[in-house]
């Protein structure tokens, strides 16, 4: 987002978040699904720990 600021003359980098940080739908799903398989603890006894 720096860079598009520094790109387009903006001198807040909130003008280039206002314009350009809109996402379309199918990305928003692509974007939480990789979230969810990131941030997501494995199961605790495949890997050996005890609750």
């Amino acid at each position: 987002m720096k860079q598009i600021q520094e790109w387009l003359g903006h001198s807040d980098i909130s003008t280039t978040a206002n314009i350009y940080s809109h996402l379309d739908y199918k990305f928003k799903l692509t974007s939480a699904n990789v979230m969810d398989n990131v941030l997501t603890l494995p199961e605790t006894e495949t890997v050996g720990w005890q609750t």
